[in-house]
């Protein structure tokens, strides 16, 4: 509706939005300007303080916005004399209260024509639906204010929360990382000497590198890796030392000389949430120019797919495999294995591993399966009774593979049965 111009304008002094109404007394100073709305509840301070509260998230309720004015006689009058001029939009539908959200009103939301004071806010012309704009104010609220409550629509998802911190020294500083702050809690480290590397883990990490001699000579530099949050444990640390030194043993630009660590027995989903801190940490190792230097991102970031010869050679679909065929029969579930003329065992794709270890198995049966889960080794089979194996791995002896396969120590050596070269399995490994 066009305002009628005896009784709008800034000019018309019975205006109540007008500059030349009564304004609270300031010190006889003038303080009329095209940015202030007049109102006998709103003084130049009371709007400024207003609209700060709103800026500060990008939108608030009226009770926060009460809050803020403590000596106000009337604080929602002078709040809806802004959404009266135009300086605020009411997001929320339904009755005003103290839970209903303002935020600034867009400029091509504003009309030309001052709305009365007294008069009911109207709906906001927008692109945007009132949902959509209550959505973003109650997201921009949110997002900046960890504590806040979230929308009635919005479920967070869980994340992991792992976030390394790594420090650097040189090897003749080694005192010093036992009493370097963040270091008493359990972590990782690399010590470098050349082209050698020693990978480990400690409880108290800063006390195990100031109190141990992992190397024969001194190392040049030692790294160590701990979680910002303090939030590994002992069994996260060893197997995080396990996947750290795998990436190693990876890195073509060093030599690792210790010996694979044991690891330690842990689940699917906390190995995934492992692997993304090991790749955080190689990248910035990358990026410092320390080390994972060879090759693109995506390979140092992505690591082996299992640790160094552990992966058989790829074998055609119709052919055997060399060595004598054995079976392992057990609760159900079928192992094939072959057994190779250097002692080694070369477990075969297409294998039954039971998906549960008992607590007496090894650190290592839990901690393969984590990790060919992880990088698509094994995989569930399709009526969810047991993994399957995908690809030929190599074992060190029958009781490795029987340990591994049954998640037992009960399936030793003496349970493999050979295999018939008559008989129809054996031509079945051929398919």
């Amino acid at each position: 509706m066009k305002a009628i111009a005896t009784s709008s304008g800034r000019t018309a002094a019975r205006n109540p939005l007008s500059a030349t109404s009564d304004l609270p007394a300031s010190g006889g100073a003038d303080l009329s300007h095209p940015g202030l709305i007049s109102h006998p509840t709103l003084t130049p301070s009371v709007q400024v303080q207003i609209l700060s509260v709103v800026d500060a998230t990008g939108s608030a309720c009226i009770g926060d916005i009460v809050a803020e004015l403590p000596g106000h006689d009337d604080p929602v009058s002078a709040i809806f004399a802004l959404v009266a001029a135009g300086a605020l939009a009411v997001l929320s539908e339904g009755i005003v209260d103290a839970h209903t959200v303002l935020a600034r009103r867009l400029p091509s939301d504003q009309s030309d024509d001052p709305v009365p004071v007294d008069a009911a806010p109207s709906p906001v012309p927008s692109s945007e639906s009132l949902e959509d704009k209550l959505a973003t104010a109650q997201w921009t609220d949110f997002v900046g204010n960890a504590d806040a409550e979230l929308p009635p629509d919005l479920v967070q998802v869980p994340s992991s929360t792992l976030q390394p911190r790594i420090l650097r020294g040189a090897g003749r500083h080694r005192a010093a990382f036992k009493y370097a702050p963040g270091l008493q809690q359990p972590g990782v480290y690399i010590q470098l000497c050349g082209a050698e590397a020693y990978v480990g883990f400690g409880g108290d990490v800063g006390f195990r590198i100031a109190m141990g001699k992992q190397m024969d000579a001194l190392p040049d530099t030692i790294l160590v890796i701990t979680d910002a949050n303090n939030s590994l444990s002992e069994e996260d640390g060893l197997a995080l030392e396990r996947i750290l030194w795998a990436y190693v043993s990876d890195d073509a630009g060093f030599s690792v000389v210790n010996k694979q660590p044991d690891g330690a027995p842990i689940s699917v989903e906390r190995y995934d949430q492992l692997v993304q801190f090991t790749a955080q940490v190689v990248l910035a190792l990358r990026q410092a120019g320390i080390m994972f230097l060879e090759g693109s991102v995506r390979q140092r970031l992505a690591g082996p797919r299992a640790e160094p010869d552990r992966l058989g050679a790829p074998r055609p679909f119709d052919s055997i495999p060399e060595g004598r065929v054995m079976e392992l029969n057990y609760r159900g579930l079928t192992a094939l294995a072959a057994e190779r003329d250097d002692g080694t065992w070369l477990l075969l794709r297409g294998s039954d591993v039971r998906i549960d270890t008992v607590k007496s198995a090894s650190a290592n049966a839990s901690f393969q399966r984590a990790a060919w889960l992880h990088s698509g080794l094994l995989e569930l089979a399709e009526d969810g009774s047991c993994y399957v194996l995908m690809r030929d791995v190599v074992f060190s002896s029958g009781s490795a593979v029987g340990h591994f396969v049954s998640g037992s120590k009960g399936f030793g050596l003496a349970c493999w049965q050979p295999i018939n070269p008559d008989d129809c399995e054996m031509d079945a490994l051929a398919l």
